[in-house]
């Protein structure tokens, strides 16, 4: 399917609520087409009057040309303030729609589809479709109608003095038009490759950014500015002179083929006051109108370049809403409802894209209440399993069931609203504590708040701050110690009371007293009765609590019983357990 295809009903669907103030905006360049001829029609009568004597010359002969002259300005400044009105009461609102759609769009990929970008490529690709729609339609409303208009205008009231000037005129635009359409095609092309070089930069840009603290850990400052200047000088300045090269040429032909109007109009002229043939006034109006006609199709072609590679920017930035989703809620998804949240797998395969191929025939399940610990080593299938139940990733084969509902068949959302999650990685947003926080219960207040920061060891460190809960965390939480961050991540999960809680190494950056008093503030999460708990540790310590305890290993489940009961047996849980140092 053509881009445009899905760009036009895209924009139209973003306009239509405000398609009366765009009508509006339209007449601004069609009725501001008027002008330049009823300007040069002034001055033409103003020149057939004053070649009159000198006695025949009154004001009140001159009144029609001077109150034409001042008409026209006076219509064309009202008429493009009303388009000017009619643009800020529709051009935001259209461009907030763009934003949120597109972002929205985004949004709903799929997790793999992040995994497989730079977050700073897509953003330049969401700044990229709103940029696209202002430089495209403000091209259009600003200058390619109104050159439209003003050579249809033209021509037609040229063909009211003289059809030979129209035909010598028509012939230049078949011409013109064609030759410099043509050459503006390869333009869209060559804009693309260029956009997306861009885009590209910019995301290996953002990837620098974000892993800032490694680079500067490594020293490795120079590396990473070597690696940028190798990707710029290999492929973003090349496709950036093959532009400038091709706009140069555009512009050469453009000039030249504009010149030649130029000459023609002039020897025409010329000869046609020297036979009499048309009046010093008539010479006026023609030559005038005839160059604008000339100056408006010269833009116009040479414009025809400079419109394609707008497109061609936009088609390169509209190419993150062409890509499908890759594992949509199925059309009548229902909501889940969740009561006891017992979970069950049956004969689940998955296989990551590459081929590898992690779960076969796997089969689990998980009581109501159930305190259940993952272990294993990396690349067991630990995270892989929380994964698969949250729909990050897509099973191949195989049901998952929560409570008798087959996750497959439920909305995405309120799947993920009945889990609360305490990854190993916590990101937080450029927000305040507070907001961060209650990011799962937006509607929590600031009591309730300040009680699970309590119990997940935070407040005290939050109450020391000069700005207290409204304290902006950076970007991913940054100006935050890793065991910091943990914490607010096991306060917002607290706050959240979810049936299901998923802790993936959720103490690893915490230090050993720190670990002790969040593990008395998960127990008091992990011991609520209802509630539903899978724990992924490598600090085996950390599931002594756990009803059952399942040991992992190349997909399989090899083990599982308590923890006194598997340090009876020998098998790996027990390997595991001897090779760390148990305090």
């Amino acid at each position: 399917m053509q881009t445009s295809n899905k760009m036009l009903p895209f924009f139209w669907n973003c306009i239509k609520p405000y398609k009366w103030y765009y009508a509006v905006m339209l007449m601004a360049p069609i009725v501001g087409s008027f002008y330049p001829i009823a300007n040069n029609y002034a001055i033409k009568l103003f020149v057939d009057l004053l070649s009159l004597s000198e006695e025949s010359i009154s004001f009140t002969l001159v009144a029609l040309p001077i109150a034409l002259l001042i008409s026209a300005e006076i219509i064309l400044n009202l008429v493009w303030r009303i388009s000017d009105i009619a643009e800020w009461k529709s051009e935001p609102k259209v461009r907030k729609a763009i934003l949120t759609k597109t972002y929205d769009y985004l949004q709903h990929h799929s997790y793999p589809f992040f995994q497989d970008r730079f977050s700073g490529s897509l953003t330049s690709k969401v700044k990229g479709v709103l940029e696209g729609y202002d430089h495209f339609a403000g091209e259009l409303h600003h200058r390619y109608i109104g050159y439209a208009v003003s050579i249809i205008i033209g021509i037609t009231s040229l063909s009211l003095v003289h059809l030979e000037l129209v035909g010598v005129m028509a012939l230049w635009i078949a011409i013109a038009i064609p030759v410099m359409y043509k050459m503006s095609i390869k333009t869209g092309r060559l804009s693309a490759d260029q956009s997306n070089s861009k885009h590209k930069a910019i995301g290996l840009v953002s990837d620098k950014i974000s892993n800032i603290i490694a680079v500067l850990s490594f020293a490795s400052r120079k590396r990473e500015r070597k690696t940028l200047e190798n990707m710029l000088e290999s492929e973003f300045i090349p496709k950036q002179v093959r532009m400038y090269q091709y706009n140069f040429q555009i512009y050469i032909i453009g000039f030249f083929l504009y010149m030649v109007l130029l000459v023609a109009i002039i020897v025409l002229m010329v000869t046609y006051r020297k036979e009499n043939l048309i009046s010093i006034g008539d010479f006026a109006f023609v030559f005038t109108t005839l160059m604008h006609i000339g100056d408006q199709v010269f833009r116009f072609s040479i414009g025809l370049a400079d419109l394609f590679q707008k497109a061609g920017d936009l088609k390169s930035s509209f190419e993150i809403l062409k890509e499908p989703h890759e594992a949509p809620d199925m059309p009548k998804a229902k909501s889940i409802v969740v009561q006891k949240a017992a979970i069950d797998l049956q004969k689940v395969h998955f296989t990551y894209k590459d081929g590898k191929s992690v779960l076969k025939d796997f089969n689990l399940s998980i009581q109501a209440g159930e305190k259940v610990g993952l272990v294993g080593h990396s690349g067991a299938g630990k995270s892989t399993l929380v994964n698969l139940l949250l729909r990050y990733f897509q099973i191949n084969r195989g049901t998952i069931e929560i409570d008798g509902q087959n996750t497959a068949a439920i909305t995405q959302d309120s799947l993920r609203e009945n889990i609360a999650i305490i990854p190993q990685e916590p990101m937080l947003f450029h927000r305040s504590l507070l907001e961060n926080i209650r990011y799962g219960k937006p509607e929590a207040n600031e009591a309730e708040v300040i009680e699970v920061s309590q119990k997940a060891h935070i407040h005290d460190f939050i109450a020391e701050l000069p700005a207290g809960y409204q304290t902006e965390v950076g970007e991913r939480g940054i100006k935050l110690s890793g065991g910091q961050r943990q914490r607010i991540a096991i306060a917002r999960a607290m706050l959240k009371d979810a049936p299901i809680l998923i802790l993936d190494e959720a103490t690893s950056s915490l230090d050993s007293q720190t670990e002790q008093k969040v593990q008395e503030s998960l127990q008091h999460l992990i011991s609520k009765r209802n509630t539903t708990v899978i724990a992924i540790a490598h600090r085996l310590s950390t599931l002594r609590q756990m009803d059952r305890i399942l040991v992992l290993d190349k997909g399989c489940i090899v083990q599982e019983g308590t923890h006194e009961a598997l340090l009876e047996e020998d098998g790996l849980y027990k390997e595991l357990w001897e090779a760390q140092v148990v305090v």
